[in-house]
């Protein structure tokens, strides 16, 4: 997993119309600056409407958020995996004015040639009022306390 391609993808994807559009939907009924809500309602936006799905065996996938917000808009549910489901959030979250990072983690401590090996990655959203931190992983949906509890290593990769 190249965290540098997620967060190519999701400043790419925020420039993209249809990413905003998706994004207004989605927020459509919450106050004006009820950031947090903007946040997890992406997040269950993203954790509703689409499908976890591994990446063949030998390929690493990413998948352009805007044509995944195409899919989204003409009722489709894509199937995605961490990477592009992070890479979607992201581009969401920044379409809205969020500050935002990528977290790779790893739940054993591999290293390869020198370089931590991360086996992970999900979004984090910042909320300015409060400095509050959201999690926001729709792999581990309820599950985020307990993943969370069984990561070895991290690293934090702001996005915006």
């Amino acid at each position: 997993m190249t965290v540098a391609v997620i967060r190519h993808a999701a400043l790419e994807g925020q420039d993209h119309y249809i990413v905003r559009q998706l994004a207004e939907e989605i927020c459509r009924g919450l106050r004006s600056k009820d950031y947090i809500s903007e946040a997890i309602a992406i997040y269950n936006f993203v954790l509703a409407r689409t499908r976890y799905m591994r990446d063949p065996r030998t390929t690493e996938l990413i998948r352009a958020p805007h044509v995944v917000c195409r899919e989204l808009l003409a009722g489709k549910t894509p199937n995605l995996d961490c990477d592009d489901m992070t890479a979607l959030i992201l581009a969401l979250l920044l379409a809205t004015g969020c500050s935002c990072a990528a977290v790779t983690v790893a739940f054993k401590n591999m290293v390869h040639a020198g370089q931590q090996q991360y086996s992970h990655v999900f979004a984090q959203a910042y909320e300015p009022r409060t400095g509050t931190l959201l999690v926001l992983d729709p792999v581990a949906n309820v599950n985020i306390p307990q993943m969370l509890s069984r990561v070895v290593v991290a690293k934090v990769w702001p996005v915006a």
